[in-house]
């Protein structure tokens, strides 16, 4: 009897799915709004509003989205700490009827999503991209060619789609003023000393030197890079061992840990120029995830990075 409940269950979400579907005619509630065709990535073309009323973001693009002025239905940005709840950069920004529907990088619910009825679906690369047939029968699906590691690539790709790029412009000037004003602070601090990114985790180390954290402390702050910090691989880091960590002789270490993964206790590490003269600047594993990512991450992570720095300066003065 289950599987006969189950069976009938799945025939009336894909009857409804079809039904939903643009090619059948239904177009929610933006059925006459200005809309656009775009491509896909795999070549489908797409019809989808431009100003959307009921968007399902399972691409990870949230934040991206609120600085241009669009709030989803439902989204994937989910605490990496507490899947129960929103990251802590947007929780604030939604409204409360926001569906959770687990984080984007995890399987998620086709049934959440046909629930909030919506007008677009957002689906990224690298999850859930084997739901893309039942999705695109539920509403106009997009699917956005960056992956999670780039931010600003995603903000790009979202303000040209929904011709929001004054927004965009205005949002990148902000950031870059808050990084300019950090740079000047940091500067007479660090000087030209050299800087290491790594994040722990039960087996290895993790080196990262082009996305995420990585990317704000060389690209965004123009910090040093320790020379021979191998090449990455396509997410932006490399696992290392902390006999290969110490033979780059950083000054200054970026340290993303949790607390069942510590290396206070090791020999080599104790060893190293920057735990020995305590310029270790720390962050979660949970941290890392929930600001490093994304656009409003980022911007919140560079007062974080910032303020720490300072302040473990300033109290060996």
């Amino acid at each position: 009897m289950k599987l006969v409940h189950v069976m009938a269950t799945l025939t009336c979400l894909f009857l409804l799915a079809g039904c939903a579907s643009p090619e059948a005619g239904g177009q929610g509630a933006a059925g006459n709004a200005a809309r656009k065709e775009i491509v896909n990535p795999g070549g489908e073309k797409v019809s989808i509003p431009l100003q959307p009323k009921r968007i399902a973001d399972l691409s990870g693009s949230t934040e991206e989205l609120l600085l241009l002025g669009m709030e989803p239905v439902a989204t994937g940005n989910i605490d990496y700490g507490n899947r129960a709840e929103f990251s802590p950069t947007i929780k604030e920004r939604l409204a409360k009827e926001t569906v959770n529907l687990g984080w984007y990088a995890e399987p998620i619910s086709l049934e959440a999503v046909m629930a909030v009825e919506p007008d677009l679906i957002l689906l990224g690369p690298l999850f859930n991209e084997n739901l893309y047939e039942q999705l695109s029968k539920m509403a106009p699906t997009i699917k956005i060619p960056h992956p999670y590691y780039e931010w600003r690539k995603r903000l790009d790709f979202l303000a040209d789609t929904f011709e929001q790029q004054p927004k965009k412009e205005q949002w990148l000037s902000e950031y870059a003023k808050k990084t300019a004003e950090w740079k000047q602070k940091l500067g007479p601090i660090l000087k030209d000393e050299t800087f290491v990114v790594v994040e722990t985790y039960p087996q290895n180390l993790v080196i990262y030197s082009s996305t995420g954290a990585a990317e704000l402390i060389y690209s965004d702050l123009g910090l040093k890079r320790a020379e021979g910090i191998p090449a990455p691989e396509h997410w932006g880091g490399i696992e290392i061992s902390l006999e290969a960590l110490s033979a780059l002789h950083p000054q200054h270490l970026l340290l993303m840990e949790n607390s069942e993964n510590k290396l206070s206790d090791s020999k080599v590490w104790k060893s190293l120029e920057a735990v020995q003269k305590g310029n270790v600047y720390k962050i979660s594993n949970v941290d890392n995830y929930n600001y490093s990512y994304t656009a409003i991450g980022r911007m919140q992570l560079l007062d974080k990075l910032g303020n720490q720095i300072v302040q473990v300066h300033g109290q060996k003065q």
